[in-house]
């Protein structure tokens, strides 16, 4: 009677989801002079319709500079006339992916995706002005403190390899109504994000690839 209860339990092609979770990412290419890798939290959420996906990522780091002076501001003496004023920018990124899942093997399944990322870097920065002491000898001296970003938009690729932990029947519905399967998951995503700042002094390009590991939450009404 259970089986067959079972056989008659139909999924709906939608479902809607959500993932938080952390990883890490790395500098390539010329971008290596300016900054270096550092932690990253992401979430956001998921758009199923059977295989295809659409997903919205949003992320949050603190890169350390490894370049005090970006934009290469300089006094005839060839002095310092800019620099961080902190040691880490903050850097808030989002993205828009289209994937399909292409392999569903046991618990696992593995969706590649391809879209467009948009991210914002800003920090603060101390403009210096040399000035002599008592003793006649010329000191830097922050002169004023300004705030500055740099936007970045380009492609971005991940592939999920997700890791199904386990699903029940709840309560709420979903779409028309009636009740919803949610579906849990350990989401492991490798990534690569283009990235180019033209305003830099010399300007800097190159590719950001990182990998983050997340929960992963899905919801798909059924019907019987």
């Amino acid at each position: 009677m259970l089986q067959a209860q079972e056989s008659e339990t139909l999924y709906r092609p939608l479902g809607v989801g959500f993932h938080v979770g952390v990883g890490g990412l790395l500098p390539t290419g010329s971008l290596t002079d300016d900054f270096k890798g550092f932690a990253l939290f992401t979430g956001g959420i998921d758009i199923n319709y059977n295989s295809a996906k659409a997903k919205i990522d949003i992320s949050f780091g603190q890169p350390s500079f490894k370049n005090e002076n970006l934009y290469a501001v300089y006094d005839e003496q060839g002095r310092d006339l800019q620099l961080n004023a902190t040691a880490n920018p903050t850097l808030f990124g989002i993205s828009f992916q289209l994937g399909y899942t292409v392999l569903r093997l046991g618990r696992l399944s593995i969706t590649p995706a391809v879209g467009v990322s948009s991210s914002n870097l800003s920090w603060d920065i101390n403009h210096i002005k040399y000035e002599k002491d008592e003793e006649g000898i010329e000191k830097p001296v922050i002169n004023d403190v300004t705030a500055t970003h740099e936007k970045n938009f380009s492609w971005t690729a991940s592939v999920d390899f997700d890791i199904r932990l386990h699903g029940k029947l709840v309560d709420y519905p979903l779409g028309d109504g009636g009740q919803a399967h949610y579906t849990s998951s350990l989401r492991i995503t490798p990534f690569v994000t283009n990235a180019k700042f033209n305003n830099f002094n010399p300007s800097v390009k190159g590719c950001c690839v990182g990998a983050t590991v997340s929960y992963a939450g899905l919801l798909r009404s059924i019907s019987r």
